[in-house]
C-alpha cells in the first residue's frame, strides 16, 4: 500500500471561494480548535464562475468539504478531523449551499523522504512552508494514520491508499491524487 497527496482541484476548478469567513485560527497546524468557532462558517463564492461548488475548497479560507465526502471518509476509517457547519453562498443567484462543513485535520506528520524527494531551488525551508518539486512520502514515519496534514509542507493533505480508492470508488469528483514523486507544491 502506498500514501498520496490528494488535491481537491479536478479537471474543471469551477465556483472558486471568493471570501472566506472572517473567524481565523490556524487551521494547518494539525491541532485541536480548542476556541469557539461560530457557526455556521459564511463563504462567498465567485460569482464569475458558473456551475455547482466543488467537493473540498481548501486555499486561502478556511478548508471546506461537502457532506458526501465526509462520509465516504469516515466509512473508511478517518477520524481525525473536526468538523464545524458552513454555508457557501452563491452571489449571483443568491442560492446557499447547507451540506458544506469547514473542517480541521488534526495530524501533522514529518515523513517527506528528504534524499527521495527534489526541493524546488527557492526553498529554503524543510519544515511547514518547504516547496518541493517532487514528494516522496517515508512510510515509515507515517504513525499508521489514514490522513494528515505533511509536516514539512502543511498545505499537503496525504492520505493512505485505501482513502484514496474509497473516495475514487464513491464517483465523487474533483480529486486528484499524486503518488511518489508525482506531487509539487
Amino acid at each position: 500500500m502506498a500514501y498520496y497527496a490528494m488535491v481537491g482541484e479536478g479537471k474543471h476548478p469551477i465556483m472558486p471561494i471568493a471570501r472566506g469567513p472572517n473567524f481565523r485560527g490556524n487551521w494547518r497546524d494539525g491541532q485541536v480548535i480548542t476556541e469557539a468557532v461560530p457557526q455556521p462558517l459564511i463563504y462567498t463564492l465567485d460569482p464569475d464562475y458558473p456551475g455547482s461548488p466543488k467537493a473540498m475548497y481548501y486555499g486561502e479560507a478556511i478548508p471546506v468539504v461537502r457532506e458526501d465526502v465526509i462520509e465516504v471518509i469516515r466509512q473508511a476509517g478517518v477520524d481525525n478531523i473536526q468538523y464545524f457547519d458552513a454555508v457557501l453562498r452563491d452571489p449571483s443567484t443568491g442560492k446557499e449551499y447547507r451540506n458544506y462543513k469547514a473542517y480541521n485535520i488534526v495530524g501533522l506528520v514529518a515523513c517527506a523522504d528528504m534524499q527521495a524527494s527534489e526541493l524546488m531551488g527557492t526553498s529554503d525551508s524543510t519544515m511547514g512552508d518547504a516547496d518541493f518539486h517532487s514528494l516522496v512520502i517515508d512510510e515509515t514515519k507515517t504513525e499508521g494514520l489514514l490522513l494528515f496534514r505533511l509536516a514539512e509542507n502543511v498545505s499537503a493533505i496525504i492520505v493512505y491508499e485505501k482513502i484514496k480508492q474509497s473516495i475514487e470508488n464513491s464517483n465523487i469528483p474533483g480529486f486528484v491524487f499524486y503518488g511518489a514523486g508525482e506531487w509539487s507544491g
